[in-house]
Formats: structure tokens, C-alpha cells, sequence
């Protein structure tokens, strides 16, 4: 009994399917004087026509894309070859550049020392040298100090910074104002009211006064220049003033004072006495040139 297709379709079994390729046959003689010597296209379906190729025209666009390809290429490769890949083909053997740096070993050899047979100790003579005593000091005898010690002043200096200005010098002259001497004892150096005034050398303060009378504010030091005693005076110097006492060692370039006008003086200047242990005065300046030029 047979089921009607009507109504419900009728189900269909399942089939392989299987693609097979058309084999055409060959044509006749007749055929292929038809086409012209060409083989006729199969029935049913419509061989395409092949077109002529147009050549492509090289643009500058084009070059600068191929050069960007062949960048990106080396720096690829550039990047992800390992350091060791290139030198694995070095002749010597190289070491691997991720393995930690070793500090290297040095290891010393011990060191022998074999003296010669005739070495011996060789007796050196004693060099002959000198010794040279330290002068001893000069003792003073000061009234108000009682014996003073004095040692070798190594340094002479000018008592004032520009003793190239002076109004008068060392001895005979016209007496500059009433009671003035006529034979200057020392130099008056001028370099200006307030200027400091220093100690020509190493020494003792034997004076330091403001009470100097005709020499106003005063003061004296002991010096022993090369064995010999000196005595240097600074007169007419400001009240108020003084910068030692008596008794006080000072040294070359000290100030002891500043340049006034006290006393006998007709104006601001720094009156400089020197005199030895005879207490005779002499040439100041004189002596100051030739140790100071």
C-alpha cells in the first residue's frame, strides 16, 4: 500500500553527496572546423572570455611603502635576534653577556729574599752638622720694671703705613713755633690725624703715658735689634688712644696708638726718637732705610 504525497511531504532519504567533475567530450571534426580550431565550451554553461592585462604604473607612493616594509623588517629582526646569535660564529669563544660579573682572583705569590754570601753591615761615618746658639737676650734695667728681657727681634717695619710724607727731619732746623727746639731729635712723619701707629720692631713697653709733656701722649719701647739695645719713642699721638701698658711685650707692626696733635705740636703728625743705651738720639729715618731700603 502506497502513501499519498498529498498533504504532508513525504520524507526523503538522506543521500551522499558526491561532486564529480563533468569530463567533456571530444569533439568532433565538424565541431572543431566550426570554432575555428577551438575546443566548443560544454553544454549548459558559458566559458568566461579572458581579457587582456593592463600593466600597473609604479608610483613614488609605492617606494616609500616598500622602504617603510624593509625598516620594519630589520628592526624586527634587529630586536629579536639574541646578542649571542651573532657572535656564534666568532673564531674565539665569547663570554655570555648575561652572566653576572665575577671579580677577578689575584692571587700574590709569596716573595723570598735570598741575600748575597758577602752581604754584611757596612759602618756609615757620622755627618759632621753645626749647631748655631740662640744670642742670648739683653737684660734692661727699667725703673718701674726692675730688669727687663729682651730677645732678637726677627722684623723691622716702618711705624707708619706711608712714611714717605714728613714735615720735618732729624736735626738742626727753625724752630716751627715758640718753645719749639732748634735741633729736631727725631722724624715727624705726616700721614694724616688718626692714622695708626705702630712699634718699629720686637720689644718691651717701657712708657705709656698721656701725660708726656712737651711729647704729649707717648710712648716707648725697648728693642734688641741684632745684640744691641734700642729705644724707640711715639709722641703726640690722640687722647685716648694708647693701645698697650707698660711691661707688655709687643711685636714688629703692633699699633700702640693713633697719629694726633698732643703736646708741643702745631698739627697732627707722629713724632719718632730713637736713641741707644747712652740715651743719644740719632737719625731715625737714617737707620729705618738702610734695613727697611
Amino acid at each position: 500500500m502506497s502513501t499519498s504525497p498529498h498533504g504532508r511531504r513525504a520524507a526523503a532519504r538522506p543521500r551522499a553527496l558526491t561532486l564529480r567533475t563533468p569530463t567533456p567530450a571530444p569533439a568532433s571534426d565538424s565541431a572543431r572546423r566550426s570554432t575555428g580550431g577551438r575546443r566548443a565550451a560544454p553544454s549548459g554553461r558559458s566559458r568566461p572570455v579572458a581579457r587582456p592585462a593592463v600593466a600597473r604604473r609604479f608610483t613614488p607612493r609605492d617606494g616609500l611603502a616598500a622602504l617603510a616594509m624593509t625598516f620594519a623588517g630589520g628592526l624586527l629582526f634587529v630586536t629579536s635576534v639574541p646578542a649571542l646569535a651573532i657572535t656564534a660564529t666568532a673564531e674565539a669563544p665569547v663570554n655570555n653577556v648575561y652572566e653576572p660579573v665575577v671579580a677577578d682572583e689575584i692571587v700574590a705569590a709569596p716573595q723570598q729574599l735570598e741575600p748575597a754570601a758577602d752581604a754584611g753591615p757596612v759602618a756609615l761615618a757620622p755627618e759632621a752638622y753645626a749647631v748655631e746658639a740662640a744670642p742670648p737676650p739683653i737684660q734692661s734695667s727699667v725703673a718701674s720694671l726692675g730688669t727687663v728681657s729682651l730677645v732678637k727681634s726677627d722684623a723691622i717695619v716702618w711705624p707708619v703705613v706711608d712714611p714717605s710724607r714728613t714735615s720735618s727731619g732729624f736735626g738742626p732746623r727753625e724752630a716751627p713755633c715758640a718753645g719749639c727746639s732748634t735741633n729736631h731729635d727725631g722724624v715727624d712723619f705726616t700721614p694724616g690725624a688718626g692714622t695708626p701707629v705702630m712699634s718699629i720692631a720686637d720689644g718691651v713697653v717701657v712708657l705709656a703715658t698721656e701725660n708726656g709733656g712737651g711729647l704729649g701722649v707717648n710712648v716707648e719701647v725697648q728693642h734688641n735689634i741684632d745684640g744691641e739695645l734700642i729705644t724707640s719713642s711715639y709722641a703726640h699721638m690722640q687722647y685716648g688712644s694708647l693701645a698697650v701698658t707698660v711691661g707688655q711685650q709687643v711685636t714688629a707692626g703692633q699699633q700702640l696708638g693713633l697719629v694726633g696733635s698732643t703736646g708741643q705740636s702745631t698739627g697732627p703728625h707722629l713724632h719718632l726718637e730713637m736713641f741707644g743705651a747712652d740715651g743719644v738720639r740719632f737719625d731715625g729715618m737714617a737707620w729705618l732705610h738702610a734695613r727697611l731700603g
